[in-house]
């Protein structure tokens, strides 16, 4: 099983399209992002000493802790803003702080980034070393995908490009 974390703001766009697409293949679990309540982490660190794992806060976090400790992979979808995720996907990305070294091993970490550029557009490329090194960090292996999506056209395109995506992490 797979969990794709969703994070676009506003429903039914682009990255909504995308992501499924996505799930229609691979059978991930969608969390969207916009839909649940996360907290920004405390830098506490209460999660890696007392809390076993589990995050001192009460909100939706320790609930999609336990599905990424369980799901093989875990794809994080979201639109650019200002170069970065959406800050929805950010919030939920932090907070997976508790999970440890062991449990991130050979999970496979997609992720798919849109914006309203070209898909060999500078923004697309930070967003792959930034990822390339946080999944190195963690021993993960590492798929991305950045697609423009300025329009129908470029999206249909972004569209099959991660059906190619999701057959390839079936295979």
């Amino acid at each position: 099983m797979e969990l794709l974390i969703a994070g676009s703001p506003r429903k039914g766009m682009y990255s909504d399209r995308l992501a499924e697409a996505y799930a229609a293949i691979t059978g991930a679990e969608i969390i969207h992002a916009r839909s649940v309540s996360v907290n920004p982490c405390h830098g506490c660190a209460w999660c890696k000493g007392k809390g076993n794992g589990r995050c001192v806060q009460k909100d939706d976090m320790n609930e999609i802790l336990e599905k990424a400790r369980k799901a093989e992979g875990i794809a994080i979808f979201s639109p650019i803003y200002w170069w970065q995720l959406t800050a929805q996907t950010k919030l939920i990305i932090d907070r997976l702080y508790p999970l440890s070294e062991e449990e991130w091993k050979g999970k496979m970490i997609t992720v798919v980034v849109n914006g309203a550029a070209e898909d060999d557009d500078k923004e697309f490329g930070l967003l792959k070393e930034q990822f390339r090194e946080m999944t190195d960090y963690i021993h993960a292996d590492y798929r991305f995908l950045g697609v423009g999506t300025s329009d129908d056209e470029s999206a249909a395109k972004a569209l099959e490009k991660v059906r190619k995506l999701a057959a390839e992490n079936m295979a």
